[in-house]
């Protein structure tokens, strides 16, 4: 279950919001994921060899950021949800880990075709059968939620604030 709920995150930088803004919009590959099964193979075709993080800002304050993988298919993966707040020494940026909707969506529907077949198994009593849906079940729920992706996110957050700051500081 603990594969499920979001986690959140905060960071703060001696960086105004509008040059946090921008230098997101510099760093990441814009593309946002989406259900479309085809937009989202075309990108992981375009960047088949190369780890890219990706993702946009829908708003002034509001952005998300993913992580690619080279030669990997991680469509539904988890990602960074945040904005960015004005603060005395600079700008916060808070938000959460979380997966895109439609993997919620998507672990529902499989939740209820699987509690479906499995309850029409126990009916006939059929006890194996029922438990060998419910192995399935638990297996697919966890292909569903499970991916090492926050740290890669948490890493990149890190470092990509703290080397602006440094830069900003030595005078470049």
């Amino acid at each position: 279950m603990l594969l499920i709920l979001p986690v959140s995150y905060e960071i703060e930088t001696s960086l105004t919001p509008k040059r946090v803004a921008r230098k997101i919009d510099g760093e990441i590959v814009e593309h946002f994921p989406t259900v479309n099964i085809m937009s989202t193979g075309k990108f992981m075709k375009k960047y088949r060899n190369e780890t890219v993080f990706y993702g946009r800002r829908s708003s002034q304050t509001e952005f998300q950021i993913f992580h690619h993988q080279a030669k990997k298919r991680d469509g539904g993966t988890t990602g960074f949800y945040g904005k960015i707040e004005k603060t005395e020494n600079g700008s916060k940026i808070s938000g959460k880990f979380r997966k895109p909707l439609y993997t919620y969506i998507f672990g529902i529907l499989w939740t209820l075709i699987i509690a479906v077949i499995a309850l029409m198994l126990v009916a006939l009593e059929e006890i194996t059968g029922a438990a060998c849906f419910g192995a399935l079940w638990l297996a697919g729920m966890f292909f569903m939620f499970w991916d090492n992706k926050k740290k890669f996110l948490k890493a990149y957050l890190d470092t990509f604030l703290k080397a602006e700051e440094t830069a900003e500081q030595d005078g470049l």
